[in-house]
């Protein structure tokens, strides 16, 4: 399954694929404007016997800055997001890495983070401003909340800073919809039920100046429906065919 995308700087798509029926997860990327393939099956290693991070199956991606993409894991038995690895996909190597860093913001030249640490029995926060390309601490922060809400508040959101536009819900008579503006651009995300009980059909479809000029299947026969399952980056929109396939469309 494609589960996550994020785009670096360089040209490149980077994304996350998960294998449900093996619980393991690697990482690919692509050129942006061929589609070629530059890394697959990168798995995310730790410690000194190499072994996969998450036990290889619970990690996620979680930010970007300039050509590196950042990972994490999971606390154990929990939601929580554990641990910070910076990568390199092009170049398929790990940069640097802090599992006992959680991260909280990117401030573009720092990242927010913060590790928990036991004060007379009751757990606190610990914050640092990190620097992104090498991850060492600019700054401590100390365990106060104010400060490092307010760089939270003030940082800029992923898809503004990655330059990429999410499809917003709406409502019609057949079902419910997605859509983006962006310019000429118009993309609709179609969710109606299937032939098969139970299941949704999931359609995108694209206009150019009011043109149709493009319609695809993101799932022909799933038990729900496949919202947030495309999004435009500059002139390419990217949506993923039945779970496995992501597929770009040049719009000009």
């Amino acid at each position: 399954m494609v589960w996550q995308l994020m785009f670096p700087e360089g040209g490149i798509v980077a994304g996350l694929k998960r294998y449900p029926a093996v619980r393991t997860a690697s990482l690919f990327c692509l050129d942006a404007a061929t589609g070629r393939e530059i890394r697959d099956g990168f798995v995310l290693g730790g410690g000194e016997l190499d072994m996969p991070v998450g036990e290889g199956w619970m990690i996620g991606l979680e930010t970007t800055h300039g050509n590196l993409i950042y990972c994490h894991s999971f606390q154990q038995g929990s939601p929580e997001h554990q641990g910070i690895w910076a990568i390199d996909l092009a170049a398929g190597s790990v940069v640097w890495s802090r599992p006992e860093a959680v991260f909280a913001a990117n401030l573009g030249t720092a990242l927010l983070v913060y590790r928990t640490r036991l004060f007379a029995g009751f757990p606190e926060r610990e914050y640092w401003l990190i620097d992104p390309l090498n991850g060492e601490v600019l700054e401590a922060l100390g365990v106060g909340h104010e400060r490092p809400n307010q760089l939270r508040m003030s940082a800029e959101s992923e898809e503004s800073r990655q330059g990429i536009v999410l499809p917003e819900p709406r409502m019609s008579d057949a079902g419910p919809v997605e859509f983006i503006g962006s310019g000429q651009v118009q993309a609709e995300g179609l969710h109606v039920p299937a032939d098969q009980p139970g299941m949704w059909s999931s359609m995108v479809r694209v206009e150019l100046a009011g043109e149709r000029v493009y319609e695809g299947v993101m799932a022909s026969a799933s038990p729900s429906p496949r919202f947030n399952n495309f999004l435009i980056k500059g002139s390419t929109l990217y949506y993923i065919k039945e779970n496995e396939e992501l597929i770009g469309v040049v719009l000009s």
